[in-house]
């Protein structure tokens, strides 16, 4: 069952509610000041956790969405539609394109058109892109266990599982609800 707004923290639980959260909940008084916490938190978590492999793929000359780019290419096992990499890595054609061009440029990727369409581009590692990924990828893994080994194997289970179900509720996350109740604005910012 999921705690409600104002229930104390479970065992095993660091953070205790602030006196923050109770002015947050008066001004928003339909709102959980530890639901918005949590989402904040997740954002700042992922934020690190993104440049920190950025920062790796930066000391190979890569940039986060190159690393992305060629990690996908090489999952899929040969080439793949350049569209379809833009759909994995959830950017734009216009963004993956920049991405392409760069990564050809600098002779990691190799563009030839698609046999069976030639309207599709299909994309593929060269042998200087897998040379790369050979020395950066470990280097990504060491930083991951390093990070990550502050949490045992159950810990980590649990997490995922969390993390599953904020997945799914993110993805189902209404479009067309009706606007918001108006915020109480606390006394020390109002205009007179």
């Amino acid at each position: 069952m999921p705690h409600q707004r104002g229930d104390a923290p479970q065992a095993g639980v660091t953070s205790a509610r602030p006196p923050e959260a109770d002015a947050y909940e008066r001004e928003y008084p339909w709102a959980s000041w530890l639901a918005n916490r949590v989402l904040r938190e997740l954002e700042d978590v992922g934020s690190l956790a993104q440049a920190l492999v950025a920062g790796v793929a930066r000391r190979h000359g890569l940039s986060h969405a190159a690393l992305n780019a060629l990690s996908v290419i090489e999952g899929n096992g040969g080439p793949m539609a350049a569209g379809e990499l833009g759909a994995r890595m959830h950017i734009t054609s216009g963004t993956m394109t920049g991405v392409l061009d760069t990564l050809e440029g600098n002779g990691y990727l190799r563009r030839q058109a698609d046999p069976a369409d030639r309207r599709r581009v299909l994309v593929d590692l060269t042998p200087a892109a897998q040379t790369v990924l050979d020395r950066l990828l470990p280097e990504v893994q060491q930083v991951v266990t390093a990070v990550m080994g502050a949490l045992d194997d159950q810990a980590l289970h649990t997490l995922l599982d969390h993390l599953a179900v904020v997945r799914e509720a993110l993805a189902a996350a209404p479009t067309d609800l009706p606007p918001p109740p108006l915020r109480r604005t606390p006394p020390h910012l109002r205009r007179s």
